[in-house]
């Protein structure tokens, strides 16, 4: 089962050198996600990030950047799929430019996993998953269901929201094809540490890390 971390909306002290950490501890993809974000803060963003890891990063918005910089994808969220004028230009780059790139998109409930897509994603950020106080499923989720996306609908699925080390056994099993962390990380105040508390994690409950 592959790891992903996804960024804080908010800008953390030293973030980018956590994040370079992070690669250099086998980290294979990072989400970058900063909602309020310009295009140079962005840029500055991934510019303080070694450049041989810029493969490892996939962007949320100013997606021109993911070119520019050769990063690993982009992610679209339904505002960008929207039919609206505004966004016609990302999705031509989507059809004309970003063919070898790595893309994805969300889902926050279970009946969106069966839509037919208008674009090919690689895989897809489903959740919020589980309840991060009692580790059970978080309000319209439930076993039976997502076992059932996961087998039937022939898209790979990564767990979002709510996840702690306390889980990644519960999305092996459900059949993930990876599980994303950001909270549990980010709201300490050592983010390094709990990514190691992570990583131990696949190794204690014997699930492989890809």
């Amino acid at each position: 089962m592959k790891l992903f971390v996804i960024s804080p909306p908010k800008d953390k002290p030293d973030e980018p050198n956590i994040v370079t950490k992070m690669f250099e501890g086998g980290l294979t993809t990072f989400h970058l996600r900063k909602p309020r974000h310009s295009t140079k803060e962005m840029t500055d963003y991934i510019k303080e990030i070694p450049a041989h890891f810029h493969n490892r990063i996939v962007i949320h918005s100013h997606h021109q950047l993911a070119l520019k910089f050769n990063l690993k994808g982009v992610h679209l969220t339904s505002t960008h799929l929207t039919k609206k004028w505004k966004y016609w230009f990302v999705r031509q780059r989507l059809k004309l430019k970003f063919g070898t790139l790595s893309k994805s998109r969300s889902y926050s409930r279970l009946a969106q996993v069966y839509n037919k897509e208008d674009y090919t994603f690689n895989y897809y950020l489903l959740g919020t998953i589980f309840n991060s106080l009692s580790h059970g499923f978080y309000n319209g989720f439930y076993q039976e269901g997502v076992v059932a996306a996961v087998k039937t609908s022939k898209k790979k699925f990564v767990a979002r929201g709510g996840t702690t080390p306390e889980v990644i056994k519960k999305a092996y099993d459900l059949g993930f094809y990876g599980i994303a962390f950001n909270s549990y990380i980010w709201n300490g105040e050592l983010p390094y540490a709990n990514y190691l508390k992570v990583v131990d994690a696949f190794k204690e409950q014997e699930v492989p890390l890809e």
